[in-house]
């Protein structure tokens, strides 16, 4: 009998002349042989699928001061990540220095691309937002005339707009909607929803999720009955009750939005049926939960075990599975990858803000990775996560 190897690699010629071998010994002989030799050459195919799985590594040498109520980093195509921070070696000689104002004066935008992996200033400005494809900054402030100068447009083709903040309409209650790069009054929604309803804003700056009264409601109103969350996503103020209820302690700076999913991300931060106004940790005897929610009201739930990351920040799916924070603050701490079997620890560290490209090959973390020691800065990190690096 002819053997053909069915690669040219070392380990299958090995093995296909240990196979050849095995022909002329007595049966009982033969099958133990050939079970090592599959076992060998199994162990052997894991390994390289491992090593493929392990993500490429972009340390960028720049830094991040995340904004307490909003991101700041943002992929505006597969390609490209706009973000707002620091480069590091400014910021150290700064550091030396004393001077006090090198945050504010430090900070511009920068752009990190993909076919470099190289990071490049794009602009001097603040207060960085993308959506829909469109980016929005702040430029520069004039005091004298009262006007705020905001730059807005597709990435590169941005115009001037100025701002009147001294004559600006009287806000009494308004939303910052995160997900839409602006600010509205309730009554620009529909429905409006009422005084004590906390809700997020969708992209498309009109239409909102509503998550149940806020913690400014009457506490009997809050754990009143049904608490599904309702979704307000249609062209009328046609409502889509969600099998979602608010006492699992939905936050609206939790709710991200997945490009590459094309849904809304939620991130429960209390099992259903807890009890309201009681702050508890997840029970450990419980799996950690992300919702999935699509603009058409379809909900998709992912089960992530519970050890070792103890709780979740920041959830995003990507090509491989969801990439997260979590961990215990003295112990684990770090960027963690479920893939829907296991979870791996990517890095560690303090995760202050994830963002993940829209074809999800990619995921931008920012890092606090010695977040023990005071004054250490939260590092800007790619990680390739398809088979090709960027």
């Amino acid at each position: 009998m002819q053997l053909v190897p069915v690669a040219r690699s070392a380990r299958f010629v090995e093995l296909s002349f240990a196979i050849r071998a095995v022909l002329e010994i007595n049966q009982w002989t033969r099958w133990q042989i050939l079970c090592r030799a599959f076992l060998s050459l199994f162990a052997w195919s894991l390994a390289c699928h491992a090593i493929a799985a392990k993500p490429v590594v972009y340390d960028t040498g720049y830094e991040i001061f995340r904004k307490i109520v909003s991101p700041s980093m943002y992929w505006v195509d597969s390609e490209r990540l706009l973000f707002e921070g620091i480069n590091t070696s400014d910021m150290n000689v700064a550091v030396a220095k004393h001077d006090r104002h090198r945050v504010k004066r430090l900070t511009k935008l920068y752009l990190w691309d993909k076919k470099t992996t190289s990071v490049r200033m794009y602009a001097e400005g603040s207060a960085l937002c993308v959506a829909n494809g469109i980016v929005h900054y702040t430029a520069a402030v004039r005091s004298a005339n009262g006007q705020k100068i905001v730059r807005e447009g597709p990435l590169g083709s941005e115009t001037e707009v100025e701002v009147d903040i001294t004559t600006k309409k009287k806000r009494t209650d308004p939303i910052f909607g995160q997900l839409a790069c602006k600010s509205f009054q309730r009554e620009d929604l529909v429905p409006p929803p009422g005084r004590y309803r906390n809700v997020v804003v969708l992209r498309d700056g009109h239409r909102y999720l509503d998550l149940g009264p806020n913690i400014g409601a009457d506490l009997s109103l809050r754990r009143a009955h049904p608490r599904n969350l309702v979704l307000y996503a249609g062209s009328g103020a046609e409502a889509t009750k969600l099998p979602l209820t608010w006492d699992e302690d939905f936050s609206p700076f939790d709710v991200l939005y997945s490009e590459y999913l094309g849904a809304y991300i939620l991130r429960p931060r209390a099992p259903r049926g807890a009890q309201i106004g009681l702050s508890q940790p997840w029970p450990k005897n419980e799996p950690l939960i992300v919702y999935s929610l699509w603009p058409d009201g379809r909900v998709a739930t992912t089960s992530v075990p519970y050890r070792p990351t103890e709780f979740l920040t920041n959830p995003l799916p990507v090509t491989t599975g969801w990439i997260f924070g979590g961990g215990n603050f003295y112990r684990a701490s770090g960027l963690y990858l479920f893939n829907g079997k296991a979870v791996t620890k990517l890095d560690s560290g303090l995760v202050k803000e994830i963002a993940v490209s829209p074809d999800g090959c990619a995921a931008a973390a920012a890092i606090q990775s010695k977040h023990l020691d005071m004054g250490t800065p939260t590092n800007l990190k790619i990680f390739a996560l398809c088979a090709r690096a960027p």
